[in-house]
C-alpha cells in the first residue's frame, strides 16, 4: 500500500526518540494521540515467549467509506486516496465478489485428493458400499 504524502503525515508517530530524532514507525490506528505501539506503552511486558506469533491480533482499522468503492474499505488502498477524495471510483457493485477457490484440507492432499471432483467421487464410492 502506498500512501499519499498527506496521509503519511496522519500515519506517522509523532513522538520523539531518546536522541531526539523523530520516530519513524506507524501510529496505532485507534490512539488519539497518533503514536506507535512503543510509545503508546502498548508493547510487550516481560519475557517474550519462546515461540514468538507475528500479527497475533488483527490492526484496528476504521474503514474507509469514501467514493473510491461501494463498500467499506481500508483506508489508502487501491483507488482510495486517503485522507483526499478519491481521483477514480470502482462500478463494481457492492456484495459481488466470487467466493474463493476451494482448497481441501491438508490431510486430504496427503491421500492425493487435490480437486472437489476427486473428493465428490471419493464420497460417493463410500456411500456405494
Amino acid at each position: 500500500m502506498a500512501y499519499e504524502p498527506a496521509a503519511v503525515r496522519l500515519r506517522r508517530c509523532t513522538a520523539l526518540r531518546k536522541d531526539g530524532t523523530p520516530c519513524r514507525a506507524w501510529a496505532l490506528w485507534d490512539d488519539p494521540r497518533q503514536l506507535c505501539a512503543a510509545h503508546a506503552g502498548r508493547h510487550h511486558k516481560g519475557p517474550l515467549p519462546a515461540k514468538r506469533v507475528l500479527y497475533d491480533r488483527p490492526a484496528n482499522v476504521t474503514p474507509c467509506t469514501c467514493a473510491a468503492y461501494a463498500w467499506p474499505h481500508r483506508p489508502g488502498g487501491g483507488l482510495c486516496r486517503w485522507p483526499d477524495p478519491p481521483l477514480y471510483r470502482c462500478t463494481t457493485p457492492p456484495s459481488t465478489h466470487k467466493p474463493g477457490r476451494w482448497r481441501p484440507p491438508r490431510h486430504m492432499t496427503r491421500r492425493g485428493i487435490h480437486t472437489l471432483q476427486q473428493a465428490r467421487r471419493l464420497c460417493l464410492s463410500f456411500a456405494e458400499w
